[in-house]
């Protein structure tokens, strides 16, 4: 059989030290789990058996670097699974020189640091804590590390802010000054209509085009269930666990089927999670 190529997201912790204002996971829905390195092991041997990934992103609803198996399973990411580009995101607060050596040493490609808010007072109000300054060094030395050893690692910045890309930009350059702020390869700005608080908020704003995450992505909760996407943020959609099942029974299965159909016929059931999403609009 001719493996399916697919983007693949393991989000293989949902703990999270932070407690963020515009978040899902200081929601009391929010499952809170975390995937062992064993865990990982058996359930990338089943979706690895039909799947070939060209990357994959083990993070999305809480700080990755809790889990301590996360250097482990990098490691067998890039060595057993042979997936050649790994990503995380993570607030920074835990992103220490030494963790990062480690990470990058076994395989990490890219790291995003969520920084939501550009100075100490406006962080402590979104992030409910106070490691602005924290944050900020282990960006920097980060870095520092690009610079002076491994230069193709990817920094990326994002903040769910406020705030056009432009000044954003802006802001960054003066925290982090023109020698480090010149080697981040990207900074993006989230609007808080994008994020899991949206039903509180009026969009104007609308992605038009359809969505694709049922047809080329996968995406694995950190129950080692098989999911539907990150914007699923209290795990309403679970097509069952791939530590008992095989992977794709569950993904060609009758109810991931049925989601692909309403995308296809842009019809869906009233409350249904895809037809609330803000991401997609019929």
């Amino acid at each position: 059989m001719k493996k399916l190529k697919r983007k693949l997201n393991f989000d293989i912790c949902t703990f999270c030290n932070h407690k963020c204002t515009f978040c899902s996971n200081p929601d009391k829905r929010t499952i809170k789990d975390q995937v062992s390195y064993e865990q990982y092991i058996k359930v990338m041997n089943n979706v690895t058996k039909y799947i070939q990934a060209e990357e994959i992103g083990l993070s999305a609803k809480g700080e990755v670097l809790i889990n301590k198996d996360l250097a482990k399973i990098i490691k067998a990411t890039k060595e057993q699974f042979n997936i050649p580009y790994i990503y995380i995101s993570s607030n920074g607060a835990l992103a220490t020189k030494d963790e990062m050596i480690t990470l990058i040493e076994a395989g990490l490609d890219s790291t995003k640091f969520s920084i939501n808010a550009v100075d100490k007072e406006s962080y402590n109000k979104v992030h409910q804590s106070d490691d602005f300054d924290v944050v900020i060094h282990n960006l920097k030395d980060l870095i520092e590390l690009k610079r002076t050893k491994y230069q193709t690692h990817k920094i990326f910045l994002s903040a769910v802010i406020d705030m056009d890309e432009d000044e954003l930009k802006s802001k960054f350059k003066e925290i982090l000054g023109e020698k480090y702020f010149n080697l981040i390869d990207g900074i993006s700005v989230y609007q808080l209509t994008y994020t899991s608080k949206f039903e509180e908020i009026q969009s104007d704003k609308k992605i038009t085009k359809g969505c694709k995450i049922p047809f080329r992505e996968i995406y694995i909760n950190s129950d080692c269930t098989l999911g539907l996407c990150c914007k699923d943020y209290f795990d309403e959609v679970s097509f069952g666990s791939l530590l008992t099942n095989d992977f794709l029974e569950l993904y060609e299965g009758d109810a991931y089927e049925e989601i692909r159909q309403m995308h296809i016929r842009k019809i869906f059931p009233d409350n249904h999670l895809c037809k609330n999403c803000l991401l997609y609009d019929s």
